[in-house]
């Protein structure tokens, strides 16, 4: 038998299959209950991971993501999961949950999210026992790839981005201007549009350039105004006391800058990860 772990996100999800002292890891393409529907979700279930994997031999799964905070999204989830591993016991948790444990263990500490979406909690003792209240994009999800990117693309459509910014959106979308202004103004696909232009940036040669780095830094510098005020006003005085480490797949690119922000405000990011499996296998195999 074996355990079935998830760190399911908007842009992909990881899944962690341990069989004794066996482990692999598996990646699909991304669930997020907030924004996808259940079809959706099915096809990545049922259509990418069920060729990948023995589901009669998965006795537990430990499905962490992104949107399942809510109860319904929550339940959506497991239904789909019960429906494709007949067998297994599904527990259902946070994305900020697979974080806190990667981030934390069983210690104390706060910790910040910062990937296609973002979000914060303290953790204590292994429990997620504080959640930082935050609307989800484009009202929240502050300091994170969704956000970024969409301040690039409003100065895109402003004309304010640099010229060779603009050539790239335009031909790795192959979309004119005003038809993806349109695509941009659909609330179920503008996050995902932000995120993937901010990726398209800084996986292009451009991004070495210095001048486009100053221009992400500015831009980085910018959507972490909010987050931090966020984060003062939640946890007060607990922000400067206690440890603050950050996952995730957009504070990884922009370490430097994440580092180089809060310690000018007097903070110390203590560790950055890109992703929390590593730190849930650990977790889950010594239990």
């Amino acid at each position: 038998m074996s355990i079935l772990i998830a760190d399911g996100g908007a842009t992909s999800t990881t899944w962690a299959e341990i069989k004794g002292d066996q482990e692999q890891i598996l990646r699909t393409s991304g669930i997020n209950p907030a924004i996808k529907v259940n079809a959706e979700i099915e096809a990545v279930v049922f259509d990418e991971l069920g060729p990948l994997i023995n589901s009669s031999i998965v006795d537990t799964i430990y499905f962490y993501g992104a949107g399942c905070a809510d109860f319904n999204r929550a339940q959506r989830m497991k239904k789909v999961l019960s429906e494709a591993f007949r067998n297994a016991q599904i527990i259902i948790k946070t994305d900020i949950e697979a974080a806190g444990i990667s981030a934390f263990g069983n210690k104390t500490g706060i910790v910040a999210i910062s990937g296609t979406g973002s979000s914060a909690g303290f953790m204590d003792g292994g429990t997620l026992v504080d959640i930082m209240p935050s609307k989800a994009y484009p009202e929240g999800d502050f300091a994170s790839g969704a956000h970024i990117g969409s301040l690039i693309m409003m100065d895109f459509y402003e004309g304010n981005a640099p010229v060779e910014i603009k050539k790239l959106i335009e031909s790795r979308r192959r979309l004119t201007i005003d038809q993806l202004f349109v695509l941009f103004q659909d609330p179920t696909k503008s996050k995902m549009i932000a995120s993937k232009v901010l990726a398209d940036v800084v996986t292009s040669s451009e991004f070495d350039n210095p001048i486009h780095k100053d221009y992400l830094k500015r831009l980085v510098n910018q959507s972490l105004d909010p987050f931090f005020d966020q984060l003062k006003s939640h946890f007060r005085n607990a922000l400067a006391l206690q440890s603050l480490r950050f996952i995730g797949g957009t504070v990884a690119v922009f370490e430097t800058e994440f580092r180089e922000y809060f310690r000018k405000k007097g903070l110390i990011i203590d560790d950055v990860q890109r992703t929390p499996i590593h730190g849930l296998i650990g977790f889950h195999k010594d239990q």
